[in-house]
């Protein structure tokens, strides 16, 4: 039973800060080296022999100090932790302006999603609306929403929300199931800052800089007639992504995120809604006045490679796409490129229940491998986002 869970609004979210928490066990700890399935080299030869790129998350130890970012809550924090004068309160706030990261954990907290979203507030002083966004995300319970992606797929590092005009500072994660024996279930994040000075050595990086990008959405009809629909293959209706059912009203709400919106109608499959957004690969981040990284592959065709029932479709006709802004292809060299690049710069937040991580959106991204659960394991996150901001792209004083 595994689940990445959404919240949705509930008046507060954060500005920028994260948490990375380790499994505590015989097995598995956080000073721990890659294990396997993470410490196998990418080699460009077998993407190129299999034609998809091929992701690894986690390259090192020690991309940061873990003391930069992480919190022992000695399995006893209560309620008067949370208090604007406590110990915790002073160091999650330090740590996050520090690194933009913080990761709390040993937390001693069993069920209680409200409590770990109270210690992520501490941060995250406003939430903002999952709207446009290009997952699906069904309520699963009051304020907390099912991410979309299934066990199989792997999830590409990524910031949230960058093919639109409105972004979200902040993101909190707040585990409340995790397999606790073996290293199954991860997240990841990867250092943006660091990943951005390696990417601007590389020809890819140049090229970036110069043509911009092109996000292209295509999003399919919650009215398509019933044997059209294979839910299989179904990534997310514009109805669901726009929360209306009026395609003006849609329209209206994609152009207003500087979304081109074009309507395909189909005999089959009803009425698909296509947009393209061309913006920088970069953003200018205020609190470090520099512009740094704010992309990646996983607004290609690559988020479906795999993805059961998607991935079978030809990349042409995958929910996105991603191209350069001169509407010029990516190599699938400069994806792995892109994509080795941020594996380089991973941090595994290594999850055990109670657990609350809080990271900034501009300066981490973050994914997470394929999930494949035993018998009575369970995994769950609760996923919070945080206050929004309108990109302004780069301010070209600021490389």
């Amino acid at each position: 039973d595994h689940r990445d869970l959404h919240s949705f609004p509930t008046r507060r979210s954060s500005d920028l800060f994260a948490t990375t928490h380790a499994v505590q066990g015989a097995k598995v700890t956080r000073q721990s080296l890659p294990y396997e399935p993470f410490a196998a080299v990418t080699q460009p030869e077998a993407s190129q022999q299999q034609g998809i790129v091929i992701p690894r998350w986690w390259k090192k130890d020690n991309v940061l100090d873990p003391k930069t970012y992480m919190i022992d809550g000695k399995g006893k924090l209560s309620r008067d932790d949370l208090h604007p004068s406590s110990s915790l309160t002073q160091e999650m706030i330090e740590k996050y302006e520090n690194v933009g990261l913080v990761y709390v954990v040993n937390t001693g907290i069993e069920n209680d999603l409200e409590f770990q979203r109270d210690i992520a507030r501490i941060i995250m002083t406003e939430e903002t609306v999952y709207e446009g966004g290009a997952n699906p995300r069904n309520k699963v319970e009051a304020n907390v929403y099912d991410v979309g992606a299934p066990l199989e797929a792997w999830l590409h590092y990524h910031h949230e929300m960058t093919y639109k005009e409105h972004s979200c500072k902040n993101l909190g994660f707040l585990c409340k199931h995790a397999v606790q024996d073996r290293p199954v279930g991860w997240s990841f994040v990867s250092d943006s800052v660091q990943a951005h000075d390696a990417m601007m050595e590389t020809a890819l990086g140049r090229k970036l800089k110069e043509k911009g990008l092109c996000f292209i959405r295509l999003m399919t009809d919650a009215n398509a007639p019933r044997e059209a629909t294979n839910q299989n293959k179904v990534y997310n209706h514009w109805q669901q992504s726009w929360l209306t059912d009026d395609p003006d009203e849609a329209e209206v709400a994609a152009r207003a995120q500087g979304l081109h919106v074009e309507w395909i109608d189909t005999p089959t499959d009803g009425r698909l809604m296509r947009t393209r957004y061309y913006k920088s690969a970069f953003e200018y981040v205020p609190f470090i006045d520099r512009n740094i990284l704010f992309t990646s592959i996983a607004d290609d065709g690559e988020w479906f490679d795999a993805w059961p029932g998607i991935k079978e479709i030809p990349h042409e006709q995958r929910p996105l796409e991603m191209m350069f802004g001169d509407d010029t292809p990516f190599t699938l060299e400069e994806k792995q490129a892109w994509t080795d690049i941020y594996d380089e710069f991973g941090i595994p937040l290594r999850w055990q229940p109670g657990e609350v991580a809080v990271f900034c959106n501009y300066r981490f991204a973050h994914g997470r491998p394929s999930i494949n659960l035993k018998p009575g394991e369970r995994r769950e996150l609760g996923v919070m986002l945080g206050a929004p901001f309108k990109r302004i792209e780069t301010v070209e004083s600021k490389w």
